[in-house]
């Protein structure tokens, strides 16, 4: 008897230990979730395209302008200015748009691109420096993190390689 009051305790305390294990990530996803954002992580500009430096509005539509991104020492990523353009659903179906990245009041880039129809196509178009502290680029074609023309959720974005020599 006493063998089986054993095995009845033993299994007990292994179901319970189960139990508590399924159920510790439940109980402790606050206390994990306000340490990571008491942590001060953020995603790198490099990714997210940095911080809103403007929007202009247009007919329409608005136009997000971006802080310069510029990478880090080990960060193999050219620097670029961030554009986007949305509601997509409210973009023409040509865009051309001539935008100042600076702020300086003076256009530096001319910006045309389709908005394709299927949300998974991928835009074509081209940009245009209007001066030397931009690098023009067409799409399709070559792309990477700091030169590209994609659209991302309800917005298309174009990423402005800065020229290198200035």
């Amino acid at each position: 008897m006493r063998a089986s009051i054993l095995a009845i305790l033993a299994y007990t305390a292994a179901g319970l230990t189960l139990a508590a294990a399924a159920l510790t990530p439940f109980l402790l996803i606050g206390a994990f979730s306000a340490g990571v954002a008491h942590a001060g992580l953020h995603i790198d500009p490099a990714y997210s395209g940095g911080t809103v430096a403007r929007i202009l509005a247009r007919p329409g539509y608005n136009i997000t302008v971006y802080q310069p991104v510029r990478p880090h020492l080990l960060q193999r990523v050219d620097p670029f200015v961030q554009v986007a353009f949305s509601p997509t659903g409210s973009l023409p179906a040509r865009v051309s748009d001539e935008v100042d990245l600076d702020g300086d009041g003076q256009p530096d880039v001319r910006i045309s691109f389709r908005v394709p129809g299927d949300p998974h196509a991928r835009p074509q178009g081209e940009v245009v420096a209007l001066n030397d502290r931009y690098r023009s680029f067409s799409m399709p074609g070559r792309y990477s993190f700091s030169q590209l023309l994609v659209r991302s959720g309800d917005a298309i974005v174009v990423r402005v390689p800065l020229n290198k020599a200035r």
